[in-house]
């Protein structure tokens, strides 16, 4: 029976049970959570409190949706003593930091799964199941002000690495906006040694939308990247939101003969690395502070 942990925000954590409760050889034996739960969800969350340390030594493998509280010495804990986690967050980690827990991971044979969450959204779940290269991505986003540009940027590289598996050749970016006014345009272009190309367009204004585009060889979608509405050559098409299995997946096949092959540390390190790339150019040309 594999004993399955759960830390992190209480509000959260219905949906991984719900996930985890009806898999066969799996117990939940505890959680450590912070925050308040709707009194209608008390009954679905009826197991232990532990404290974090405890629920590290006790489990076997951990579903943290809330990485800070095991930054930055239980991670490390956790990895070192062989406590597999999935985690749903992406966790505050400078890539020497990732580094090091990369190295801990693969001494220990440790999986480390972090969500990538662009992998639940209708449009980018489709590209990753139908990915061939040399291909283009362009991104075009409106909001009514930036976002935190370390966050909005980790969450696109990190998918990115997952599909192109190598970190890009070249970034170029830019820049434009008029001063004292609210009018920003900012542009993000990444080419690849395979001739693929990753470009992001981020435009400040009121009405928020987020489209995508992409090339692939006998392929051709654009569309709306939230509601999945599309055309797929040339053919208008929704494209459905894709069942997030990953925690139960996660869980199914812990132990088996390639269990170790669903780690991702490594490829949130390579991510870590091109983000530091672009916020020191983004620093320099453009007005995203």
């Amino acid at each position: 029976m594999l004993k399955v942990g759960l830390i992190g925000n209480a509000g959260s954590m219905v949906s991984h049970v719900r996930s985890l409760k009806n898999l066969r050889g799996v117990q939940i034996i505890g959680k450590s959570s912070v925050g308040l739960m709707d009194q209608a969800d008390t009954r679905d969350l009826s197991f232990p409190e532990y404290t974090r340390h405890s629920l590290v030594d006790e489990a076997e493998a951990l579903v943290v949706d809330n990485s800070s509280m095991l930054l930055p010495d239980l991670l490390k804990i956790a990895i070192k003593s062989n406590k597999h986690l999935y985690i749903t967050d992406l966790p505050v980690l400078s890539p020497e930091q990732c580094y090091e827990l990369v190295k801990l991971a693969d001494e220990a044979r440790t999986v480390v799964l972090i969500r990538n969450s662009l992998l639940c959204e209708p449009l980018t779940y489709w590209i990753a199941e139908n990915w061939q290269e040399p291909a283009y991505l362009s991104f075009s986003e409106s909001l009514p002000e930036l976002p935190d540009k370390k966050e909005y940027l980790l969450r696109l590289l990190f998918y990115a690495f997952s599909l192109f598996r190598t970190t890009p050749q070249k970034i170029r970016v830019s820049g434009i906006h008029k001063a004292d006014t609210p009018s920003v345009f900012i542009n993000l272009r990444f080419d690849y040694s395979t001739y693929s190309i990753l470009n992001l367009e981020l435009i400040v204004r009121q009405n928020g939308n987020r489209t995508l585009k992409a090339v692939m060889p006998g392929k051709y979608m654009e569309g709306n990247a939230v509601t999945g509405k599309c055309t797929l050559n040339q053919q208008e098409t929704n494209l459905p939101l894709p069942e997030d299995k990953f925690i139960s997946e996660f869980v199914s096949t812990v132990g088996s003969e390639n269990f170790y092959q669903l780690s991702n540390l490594a490829d949130y390190h390579s991510a870590l690395l091109t983000l530091e790339q672009v916020l020191r150019k983004i620093e320099l040309y453009t007005p995203w502070h």
